[in-house]
């Protein structure tokens, strides 16, 4: 609880965290300072007991002992007592012996201990025991792994706090005097070797073509090129499998640097228990990226594959969902963007793929949806290929047929849907089927449902009634009903299917459709 609830880097800690890094030559993460405090609080405390503990009267059930006498006793943690009374002990098995009367601190009944004692007793101390040494103490890495990260964070803000001091490249630190210049020259020959690689290269790598003060250690060399790239707007951190490259911000899709704002989910609550078995098995199909469903176990084989629907926000983005099932093909999660390589499974061809992990996205399919005519709905296989760190993406192509799509339109300040017949030759979800006019349209009006801040339920009542007019059976499916929400607001399946629930006046015809 004292390192989670109540300790502060002090000014002793700043200067000892200063002095620790600059007599490494090597950049030190915030996790290892974290243990460092730790295990340096450690040992000044147990300097200060050992001092004291050698001016203490420890408990000895040999010793003899006087009331008033005050003794400390090992076994309770060192707690300290006070003799209120001594009497003579009666057992034959020991001799002759004294039992004195302890009351301990914070206790108000009081304990017996025997005194005078000559036979074998587990309390007595043997020669020089360093009383220290309690198998029951906490390791300082045991105390770090405590604290469930809680010192860590205060370690890396108080170092976000004194940049003067202080500097940060990827999740390790350096004192700001350690930090070689990198000139632009160097930085301009950086440049060149990313986009002549057209991929993603690492900072030894990089260190290759530039002549960095060969003197210093290779760690400082690559902390200090680091810093340079991260704080130049060219160049963007990828993580490549494990490892840290850097990549050129003008060659990367805007999804890949920065979170679309049809892609942007802002959690909602709902009533969950308002979804039926049917409504959390379609949930379920849907494998949207945001869903609560349950993650799987951590001891299931990882799956081979995976299909998802291309909804309408992933496809103007040029993205991909991760979904749960994806998720757990991926590398694990990495702060910022993983680097991929996606391979068309129509032609062979390779092309970078972006994992945006805060996002819960794969971003860099945009030119892939339009080469191949994908439309919204469209059923999207993907699969690792067996390569590290390379993924398959393809489609299941079928003869050309005529399919009902839904057009979607803005008349006014709302959406309304016209039906008309296309030929589309892949697989796809009928329910999840539509087409857009205006694209334009469509984003002006997706501003205008977040700047006026449309709730759920307001969106589920606009646009219910237009896909029952819309359909000959005068009804919709939820999933219809989820791909044209999404034209205007990103949102996962159940806070709309437990809105339409609640909604006056609609009927659950079965099947997954419903009426007014």
């Amino acid at each position: 609880d004292y390192w989670i609830r109540e300790y502060e880097v002090n000014e002793a800690d700043h200067e000892f965290i200063y002095d620790l890094l600059a007599e490494s030559d090597t950049p030190i993460a915030a996790k290892a300072l974290a243990l460092a405090i730790i295990r340096r609080h450690s040992e000044q405390e147990a300097y200060f007991l050992r001092n004291e503990l050698a001016k203490a009267n420890i408990y000895d059930p040999r010793d003899a002992y006087a009331v008033g006498d005050l003794i400390y006793f090992p076994a309770f943690d060192f707690r300290k007592g006070e003799v209120t009374a001594i009497r003579p002990g009666n057992n034959p098995e020991h001799g002759e012996f004294d039992v004195i009367t302890v009351t301990l601190e914070g206790e108000k009944k009081p304990r017996a201990f025997a005194a005078r004692l000559q036979t074998p007793h587990k309390l007595n101390r043997d020669g020089e025991t360093d009383l220290m040494l309690d198998e029951d103490l906490l390791t300082p890495e045991e105390i770090l792994q405590g604290t469930g990260g809680a010192l860590t964070a205060k370690i890396e803000a108080h170092l976000a706090e004194n940049l003067d001091y202080f500097v940060q490249a990827g999740r390790a630190w350096l004192t700001t005097d350690q930090l070689i210049p990198v000139n632009i020259g160097y930085l301009n020959i950086a440049e060149a070797l990313i986009e002549m690689e057209g991929a993603p290269v690492t900072t030894e790598r990089l260190l290759e073509q530039v002549d960095l003060e060969p003197d210093m250690s290779q760690s400082i060399r690559i902390f200090s090129l680091d810093m340079a790239l991260q704080h130049d707007e060219r160049f963007v951190r990828v993580d490549m499998g494990g490892k840290p490259g850097w990549f050129l911000r003008r060659l990367m899709p805007e999804a890949a640097v920065t979170i679309p704002d049809v892609l942007r989910y802002e959690p909602v609550s709902y009533d969950r228990s308002l979804l039926n078995v049917e409504l959390l098995q379609v949930e379920y199909a849907l494998q949207d990226e945001w869903s609560d469903t349950p993650e799987p176990e951590a001891d299931e084989a990882t799956p081979q594959s995976a299909v998802f629907n291309l909804i309408y926000p992933h496809y103007v983005a040029g993205t991909m969902p991760l979904t749960p099932v994806i998720r757990r093909m991926l590398p694990a999660p990495a702060n910022g963007v993983t680097a991929i390589t996606l391979v068309d499974g129509r032609w062979g061809s390779k092309m970078p793929g972006w994992v945006v992990h805060k996002g819960r996205y794969i971003a860099g399919l945009g030119d892939w949806y339009k080469e191949h005519k994908l439309p919204v709905g469209a059923r999207i296989l993907f699969q690792p290929t067996g390569n590290p760190n390379e993924y398959l993406v393809d489609f299941k192509p079928q003869r050309a047929k005529r399919h009902w799509v839904r057009l979607a339109l803005v008349q006014g300040r709302k959406l309304v849907f016209q039906t008309q017949q296309k030929s589309i030759n892949v697989d796809v979800d009928d329910h999840l089927l539509l087409g857009v006019g205006d694209p334009a349209a469509i984003e002006d009006l997706r501003q205008m449902v977040e700047l006026e801040g449309y709730s759920v339920e307001e969106l589920v009542a606009l646009i219910i009634p237009e896909l029952v007019r819309n359909s000959p059976q005068s009804s919709a499916h939820v999933k219809s009903l989820y791909s044209a929400i999404n034209l205007v607001r990103r949102l996962p399946p159940a806070p709309i299917f437990a809105s339409l629930v609640q909604m006056p006046g609609v009927m659950d015809t079965g099947s997954g459709f419903w009426s007014l």
